[in-house]
């Protein structure tokens, strides 16, 4: 499966309590590890009056590819780790994930190009197989 250009989200038809361990069971599924996990409910700009939200951050690598990537040539390390963010209510969560190469437009040191864009694309691949609501349907939740 080819990686997108910048990112990815997923609208999941689960509560935020369901969602956040089933994408953990589908990433460590891929073989790869949740190194770090912050809780950015209460976060002062994610109070703005509209609905609650719960909302967390999932750091995720792998060991092997992060050694790889890094050394091969230690400049890897500004694109890593990818951040996973899960958002959500009692109804369905949205799911977003980046290749950070993509969006900061900077270009990764060639020797561990490879070792990045496989990490990206495993992450791609796992929560690729989240269930999603249609896309009709969920602009008009937006809405």
């Amino acid at each position: 499966m080819s990686i997108s250009t910048h990112g990815n989200t997923r609208v999941v038809p689960e509560p935020f309590g369901k969602s956040v361990p089933l994408i953990r069971r589908l990433l460590l599924g891929a073989g790869l590890s949740v190194v770090e996990e912050f809780d950015m409910s209460s976060a002062p700009y994610l109070q703005l009056g509209i609905a609650p939200r719960s909302c967390t951050v999932l750091l995720v690598d792998t060991p092997v590819l992060l050694f790889e990537a890094i050394a091969l040539d230690r400049a890897a390390a500004v694109f890593l780790p990818v951040h996973v963010v899960i958002s959500g209510d009692r109804e369905t969560s949205y799911v977003h994930w980046a290749n950070p190469m993509a969006c900061s437009n900077l270009r990764p040191p060639a020797p561990s190009k490879g070792a990045l864009e496989d990490l990206c694309a495993r992450v791609t691949d796992a929560l690729s197989e989240l269930p999603q609501i249609a896309e009709a349907t969920w602009q008009k939740q937006l809405r």
